[in-house]
This record gives structure tokens, C-alpha cells and sequence, in this order.
């Protein structure tokens, strides 16, 4: 990903979209499958994205470190979700969790995926395409290279 970093990132790029897209819809299925039903909502599947990623980014930069990267996220993906301006990530998934079954579904699904890509933006330009990469294969092992590593660079 080339960036100007003299320019803040305030948006995730279609890549990051797609990935944070693929990453919830393969939670939703997993908490379907394990709840024995067909489809899992999107408050579901962005808690359970949450969770995942903070267990494995939190050795790297801290547990304070992941929570002020989903602040900032929630902050710069706000547009047209102004909901996600007020969510305090400090109060955990169960805060996220709560924010989205307040939405539409159509909103909160929209809102879960802007809020992980710009999630993904602010982390690849932390620490890199590469090491971003690492991180979500440790996160989700068995989920194929194409939904976690970011093609249109």
C-alpha cells in the first residue's frame, strides 16, 4: 500500500473493505455453525472480528494500544455512520456489540465493515502490509490467503 504519510488515512482502500468484509462474513457463518443456525447477525460476527483481533494484536502493541486503534478507527470511519463517533471501543466488543443491534441491519453490517477496514488502513500503516498480514493469518489460520491479504495495493 502506498500512502503520502503526510496525509492522515481516514479511509480504509477497496482491499481493506474486501477484507474486512470476508473476515465478517466468515464469522457470521462460524457463529451460525456453532449456534446450529442459518445466518448470524452482524453484531455477532463484528464481536467476534473484535475479540480475534485484539487477542492477536495485543502482545504487539498493547492491550491500550488495540483500544485506542479501534477509537481512532471508530473516529475516522464515522461518516456517513455518525453512531460509531460516540462508541467507546475502551468498554470491549459487548460496547460494539450493543452500538450495532441500536442500527438497522443493513447499517450495522455497513458500519461493522467500514469500521474493520479503516481498522485495517491505520494497522498497515502502523506496521505494514506484511506484518498485517501475519496477524490475521494468526487470527483466522484455516481462512484462505485471499481474504486476508490485500491484492490491490
Amino acid at each position: 500500500m502506498s500512502h503520502d504519510r503526510s496525509e492522515p488515512v481516514s479511509r480504509s482502500n477497496p482491499a481493506q473493505t474486501e477484507r474486512a468484509r470476508r473476515l465478517l462474513a466468515h464469522e457470521s457463518a462460524a457463529a451460525a455453525a456453532a449456534a446450529g443456525i442459518t445466518n448470524a447477525d452482524a453484531r455477532t460476527a463484528a464481536s467476534r472480528v473484535y475479540d480475534r483481533l485484539h487477542e492477536q494484536m495485543a502482545p504487539l502493541v498493547g492491550v491500550a494500544g488495540v483500544q485506542l486503534l479501534f477509537v481512532r478507527s471508530a473516529k475516522l470511519a464515522k461518516g456517513e455512520f455518525a453512531w460509531l463517533s460516540d462508541v467507546s471501543i475502551l468498554e470491549g466488543s459487548a460496547k460494539l456489540r450493543e452500538r450495532l443491534q441500536a442500527q438497522d441491519p443493513a447499517v450495522s453490517s455497513e458500519s461493522a465493515v467500514n469500521l474493520f477496514g479503516t481498522f485495517f488502513a491505520l494497522v498497515t500503516t502502523l506496521i505494514g502490509e506484511r506484518l498485517t498480514t501475519q496477524i490475521l493469518r494468526g487470527a483466522w489460520p484455516t481462512i484462505a490467503d485471499a481474504a486476508l491479504t490485500e491484492t490491490d495495493q
